[in-house]
């Protein structure tokens, strides 16, 4: 038996609820926890060793150079009710989630940097309105970043973004993480996800794809919830209020699916406490 979908009125309530417990998060672990971090207090918890920097150039712009508007998909895909609710909420969703995402990504950034290279090309898999997107193209100002998200509307924000403020590095895909295009093969110094993995209905296959469409050595980072502690917290109130979660992934997790998917080197460190990052090699 299938539970009905929520009201709009039981959205805005849930909606509520789970951005009062990010911002609440944010408040009193977060930001308490990257003070400590910076004073050398707080030392975080990691599994396996960093990955070598990369050696060979980038792949320099491509996509970009090909694709100046969306590439929306010509039929709507399968599970797309999973996004819908992220649709509608598109314009507003930054201003929402920032004050939880922000300090997340500005760490997960510290490790991220020395992988890339000025002329990389990357793909987000999971943009959202495009924050950590347009951010990671002033990285790569002699590459590209392409910005991919199942929901339309927010790969139309992103695009929007990235006009707005003139960045030109980057391309735009309405693309499934578990089915992205058969032509991005090979094609991605490094691949992306923030704060979305936790969504991916077949994490296995996401992976996998995270794989195919990386060069040989590129890289792939996941910034997600994780830690077993954490997925006891906070589940309840994912399942509840979050539109299209599926469920967190601990370090340990996620070593044995991308060791499965082929990776050869894996890495992943709590950021701050119940947030971590992979870094995976190709």
């Amino acid at each position: 038996m299938t539970e009905a979908p929520f009201t709009p009125d039981e959205q805005e309530v849930s909606g509520a609820a789970l951005v009062s417990h990010m911002w609440q998060y944010a408040l009193t672990v977060l930001y308490p926890s990257l003070a400590l971090k910076e004073l050398g207090l707080y030392t975080p918890p990691h599994i396996g060793v960093r990955p070598p920097r990369p050696l060979r150039p980038g792949l320099g712009p491509y996509y970009s150079q090909r694709e100046p508007f969306p590439v929306l998909l010509e039929e709507r895909p399968a599970r797309y009710d999973l996004v819908e609710e992220f649709d509608r909420i598109a314009a507003e969703y930054e201003r929402f989630t920032e004050p939880y995402s922000g300090p997340l990504f500005q760490e997960a950034l510290k490790i991220m940097r020395p992988y890339l290279r000025p002329d990389a090309r990357l793909i987000d898999t999971s943009c959202g309105a495009g924050t950590e997107a347009l951010t990671l193209a002033t990285l790569v100002p002699d590459g590209e970043v392409v910005a991919a998200d199942l929901a339309a509307a927010m790969v139309q924000t992103t695009f929007e973004q990235s006009r707005r403020q003139g960045i030109a590095n980057m391309a735009f895909f309405q693309a499934d993480v578990a089915r992205l295009p058969a032509h991005f093969s090979g094609r991605f110094d490094a691949t992306f996800c923030s704060l979305a993995f936790h969504h991916y209905p077949e994490p296995a296959a996401a992976v996998s794809e995270f794989y195919r469409v990386l060069r040989p050595g590129g890289y792939t980072f996941v910034l997600d919830p994780g830690p077993e502690w954490y997925k006891r917290l906070s589940e309840w109130l994912a399942a509840w209020a979050d539109p299209g979660w599926m469920g967190y992934h601990s370090g340990e997790e996620f070593q044995a699916r991308f060791q499965a998917a082929g990776f050869s080197q894996f890495y992943w460190e709590e950021l701050l406490p119940g947030i971590g990052l992979v870094v995976a090699m190709k």
